[in-house]
């Protein structure tokens, strides 16, 4: 069995009306191996702490709306994390924070 058959399986006993033991007998799958499976699938799913993250839109009435590091200008996006941490997306990687954004909430948005 592979993982994607074993969510198949999951989705197919919930929409039966039987219970777990007699849905399994009636698929031919083992009980044995609907645990291992099931055990095998929470041991992987890692539940990641969520920090909270926001953006604002930095208004200086001194600067010019990019960042600058010394005396190179970098044009973009800067995600400031409270605990300092920067993460800057220069102009034309807004497909990429996109990404980024998407997959790193992707455990919390529904799809």
């Amino acid at each position: 069995m592979t993982k994607l058959e074993f969510e198949e399986l999951q989705r197919k006993f919930q929409t039966s009306q039987k219970n777990l033991k007699a849905f399994l007998k009636e698929e031919g799958i083992a009980y044995s191996t609907y645990n291992y499976w099931s055990k095998k699938l929470r041991d992987e799913a890692v539940t990641l702490p969520i920090a909270p993250i926001e953006l604002h839109e930095h208004r200086d009435p001194y600067a010019t709306g990019d960042i600058s590091m010394g005396n190179v200008e970098l044009p973009g996006v800067t995600l400031a994390f409270p605990n300092g941490v920067r993460a800057h997306f220069g102009r034309g990687s807004e497909g990429m924070l996109m990404e980024v954004l998407t997959k790193s909430m992707s455990h919390v948005l529904p799809q």
